[in-house]
């Protein structure tokens, strides 16, 4: 795979109109069984196109805001928020192969990899799509500077036409020689990620539909993966199963291998492996889980494996995990700071019990700003802000003694409301048993 200049398809030809339209992933949708599953669940399907419009709107009031002619994207997922076209996303996050611009007029440009042109038919907002132009050395060699020269000139170009004249451009990553090239071209370089952050901090009524969509089809494969799980099985046999309900039901990709048994879960963040279920043993992971509609599901459960009861440690520790995840998700409250919601959080002491590296974070596409650390971490890591309205934030609890035993994993995925938070996840938290919760 590699990103040289070629001839192009004629975009007239059948099979790429064939390909731009009816046999477009994104125009086929979900379909089955997530379709069938979504309806029992009395869900409402997004609208797509309401979607994709205010998702370039928030991104035009936030270059407004910064000031700036424009805004280049590389990283995949902003590049996904703005144009809502997907294409070999994981593979793009080590190739700079594609990329987009956003004019603060509105305009959007999308520069795709060669003969990708039609995978962004079905966004109206998209006004023109080119080649993209490569300068890493995978995709370039010895020709990379001249190219970079030639990407800088083409977003130079872009910034005069559709921007305000301040030549100020706003950019979420690149290599040294874009930065540079770039430079050279007189633009001055705004920070990207902080207005891409922003702008997607507040989900619109139809992303929090396809967030329900997504949340259900997760809930439905952790299921699956609860019937599954048995002693004797493998960690990686049983996150396989999870990955495979995932993908049945409009899923993505997940960002982690976060699962792990028995004494294995102590500490944390030990990725699923070959290592045998036993019966009794605790089992506990975290989804990290990009699904339906490129929105994330991003919750943890722990449960016990076979017909023996979890040791008294694990019980003792499923306990103060439960009680950090009930009292901390009652603080989320629109108008409330990070610093306070940190120094009015619960959690074990940190002296006895490890803990997750932090008590929550927003969720999107993916994990999102803002990151909310412990009352330990405040001086070092912490910043402040205010919960608001349209926010979708994880509530998370990890707790493992530090003088052993096995350890707990827990997580919810909550919306920020009007008038407190909604909790997007109302399943069990309990070991023996997975189902929802009444509401």
């Amino acid at each position: 795979m590699n990103g040289h200049t070629r001839d192009h398809d004629d975009p007239n030809d059948p099979m790429i109109r064939r390909a731009a339209t009816v046999g477009h992933r994104m125009a086929i949708g979900p379909g089955e069984p997530a379709l069938s599953e979504w309806e029992a669940a009395g869900l409402e399907l997004p609208d797509e196109i309401a979607m994709m419009r205010y998702r370039l709107n928030r991104t035009v009031q936030q270059l407004t805001d910064a000031g700036v002619d424009g805004i280049v994207l590389f990283d995949p997922m902003n590049v996904m928020y703005v144009t809502y076209a997907p294409n070999m996303q994981v593979w793009l996050l080590h190739n700079q192969a594609r990329y987009a611009f956003v004019g603060a007029d509105g305009t959007l440009i999308l520069f795709d990899y060669p003969d990708c042109e039609f995978l962004s038919s079905h966004n109206p907002f998209v006004s023109e799509v080119r080649p993209a132009q490569t300068f890493t050395w995978f995709l370039a060699g010895a020709d990379l500077e001249e190219r970079a020269k030639g990407f800088a000139q083409e977003i130079s170009d872009l910034a005069r036409t559709f921007g305000s004249g301040s030549q100020r451009i706003a950019l979420d990553s690149s290599t040294t020689l874009g930065i540079t090239a770039l430079q050279d071209q007189g633009l001055t370089l705004v920070e990207g990620t902080q207005i891409m952050e922003e702008a997607r901090k507040i989900k619109g009524p139809d992303e929090i539909r396809a967030m329900r969509c997504s949340i259900e089809a997760t809930f439905v494969s952790c299921q699956k993966m609860f019937e599954a799980m048995k002693p004797g099985m493998t960690e990686n046999r049983l996150w396989g199963v999870l990955w495979a309900e995932m993908l049945a039901r409009h899923g993505e990709w997940m960002e982690c291998r976060l699962l792990a048994a028995g004494e294995r879960t102590n500490p944390w963040f030990q990725e699923c492996s070959a290592s045998v279920i036993r019966n009794g043993d605790v089992v506990a992971f975290d989804t990290d889980l990009v699904g339906a509609y490129g929105m994330m599901a991003d919750i943890s459960r722990t449960w016990v494996a076979g017909d023996a009861p979890p040791t008294p440690e694990a019980r003792h520790a499923h306990n103060l995990a439960l009680e950090q995840i009930r009292h901390n998700t009652e603080l989320f409250q629109p108008g409330l700071s990070f610093h306070d919601l940190v120094h009015q959080a619960w959690y074990p002491p940190v002296t006895e019990y490890r803990h997750y590296s932090v008590l929550a974070h927003g969720v999107g596409q993916c994990d999102e700003y803002p990151s909310i650390p412990f009352r330990e971490s405040w001086k070092a890591s912490g910043y402040d802000g205010v919960l608001e309205s349209g926010m979708v934030l994880t509530v998370e609890a990890y707790v493992g003694a530090r003088s052993g035993g096995q350890g707990v994993k827990l997580e919810n995925q909550i919306l920020i409301t009007e008038n407190g938070c909604e909790n997007l996840t109302p399943w069990t938290l309990d070991l023996e048993y997975f189902e929802k919760l009444a509401v």
